[in-house]
């Protein structure tokens, strides 16, 4: 095939690559997520598999926005082009006995972004924005590697020139999370004799302190402050009993949110439950940092369950219209 392509390249006078690209024969690079996890033989745990893909997924939509911008956050920016680059992408055969998430990315140009956008460079390419995610996930490897040497993580913010988003590092955690550890893996789809090497990249479980932060950096769009709040519990959420959870206070007073999200230890996620089930409101201190559209209370202290005020209407608990409900809290 490389033969026959590059005769008819000299003849035509067509570039080598572009012509590959436009072969309808399934050619493209190849993206391998993989996440290392005990596992019986040819099976997963179907909700791991699941949030796997979900993180592949966003990793890829992160590396094409930031392939038309470079930004530490993008909730929907450059959805359309996001879009069009995953209606692109092919899902490749996983490998037996393996955890793994394989994609076939184009090389060319995409399909419905093919007009440049003003101040955003050249048409979109599916070559391009694997470049990108090799170069945003090699940067994001740098920048945690001194994270885990000083427990600073100001180098994501140098890395954000390089790809590194928050959508980026959010879907990292997702992948590393409850495993032995995880690698993406890029083999370029290329026959000539200057063809890159195959690109592997690796994280550890240990890794996601540094990857938690750099969300929490990047997402932030309000300063932090410490603030004790009062509020009704009208979300809770743990992946099994006995086991540290997410709760949603729709806020009383205390803050200027509506709704604020707190990770709870065991104990103290009990008290929420006690506090929703014997209709109590919570007040709490803790620090309140914004990430995207949410706000989150960490390092909760001081925890005491309270009458609900007179004057305080009721809410509802779980069809409200929330904000996110629809994205998951982990």
């Amino acid at each position: 095939m490389s033969d026959a392509v590059a005769t008819v390249g000299e003849v035509s006078g067509l570039d080598y690559n572009r012509m590959l690209s436009r072969l309808d024969i399934g050619i493209g690079d190849l993206v391998r997520f993989r996440k290392e996890v005990p596992t019986p033989y040819d099976s997963i745990q179907w909700l791991s598999g699941q949030s796997l893909i979900a993180s592949s997924t966003r990793m890829l939509e992160a590396a094409a926005k930031a392939q038309r911008e470079k930004a530490q956050y993008f909730g929907n920016k450059h959805r359309t082009s996001a879009k069009a680059y995953m209606n692109s992408v092919r899902m490749g055969q996983t490998e037996i006995g393996s955890y793994v998430v394989t994609a076939l990315t184009p090389v060319g140009d995409i399909a419905g972004v093919a007009v440049p956008l003003p101040g955003f460079g050249e048409a979109l390419t599916g070559r391009e924005v694997t470049r990108t995610l090799v170069s945003s996930l090699e940067a994001t490897r740098e920048a945690t590697d001194q994270f885990n040497r000083t427990s600073s993580s100001a180098a994501f913010d140098e890395a954000v020139q390089y790809g590194v988003s928050y959508e980026l590092t959010e879907a990292l955690v997702r992948l590393v999370a409850n495993s032995d550890g995880a690698e993406v893996g890029v083999e370029w789809r290329d026959w000539s004799d200057d063809a890159p090497a195959p690109t592997y990249v690796q994280f550890e479980p240990s890794d996601v302190t540094a990857l938690e932060s750099a969300s929490i950096r990047f997402a932030r769009t309000e300063p932090s402050v410490d603030v004790t709040v009062l509020g009704t519990v009208t979300l809770l959420d743990r992946p099994r009993p006995g086991s540290a959870g997410v709760i949603r206070l729709s806020v009383i007073e205390g803050s200027q949110a509506k709704k604020i999200r707190v990770r709870l230890p065991e104990e103290l996620y009990d008290q929420a439950i006690q506090a929703f089930r014997d209709g109590l409101a919570m007040r709490l201190s803790g620090r309140q940092e914004k990430e995207g559209r949410l706000y989150w209370l960490y390092h909760p202290q001081e925890i005491d369950l309270v009458e609900i005020p007179s004057a305080v209407a009721p809410e509802p608990t779980d069809q409200d219209n929330d904000d996110d409900l629809d994205q998951p809290l982990f």
